[in-house]
């Protein structure tokens, strides 16, 4: 009895040590980068800070830079606090003029859980135009 006591014991201990070493083997969560040609990247720096942003929809913002660059930042999951029109938020951590692939990202509203950041895309005006247009003439 002792014997099937301890190998099981010992077998739950082995179990939730490997358990254990899988869960840090896992690479740590990421926010994809794209630059305009659509190549992804590890850093993405930027030539000013972000001035402007457009809700377009609960899973899609767009900002903008001083230098009139567009990022287009896509949520991993619906962002229910975006559905409030004027609804305050930040992006999370700020940039420091600095993207970078290994940072998770989020969007913090004021009320509300933060949304985690799947994909910041640098977009051209061609694309870019549209989406702000569709943001300001949005139904709230």
């Amino acid at each position: 009895m002792k014997m099937r006591i301890t190998s099981t014991l010992v077998a739950s201990i082995i179990a939730v040590t490997l358990a254990a070493a899988a869960a840090q083997a896992e690479p740590e969560a990421r926010t994809q980068l794209v630059t305009l040609d659509g190549k992804s990247v590890d850093i993405i720096q930027l030539r000013h800070d972000f001035n402007s942003v457009w809700v377009i929809d609960n899973r899609n913002i767009l900002y903008r830079d001083d230098s009139r660059d567009y990022y287009l930042v896509t949520l991993k999951e619906t962002c229910q606090p975006l559905d409030i029109r004027d609804r305050r938020f930040s992006f999370y951590p700020e940039s420091n003029w600095r993207l970078k692939a290994s940072t998770r990202y989020e969007i913090r509203p004021l009320a509300g859980r933060p949304c985690e950041v799947a994909k910041i895309e640098v977009i051209n005006d061609d694309r870019a135009d549209p989406m702000r247009k569709a943001a300001l003439w949005r139904m709230w």
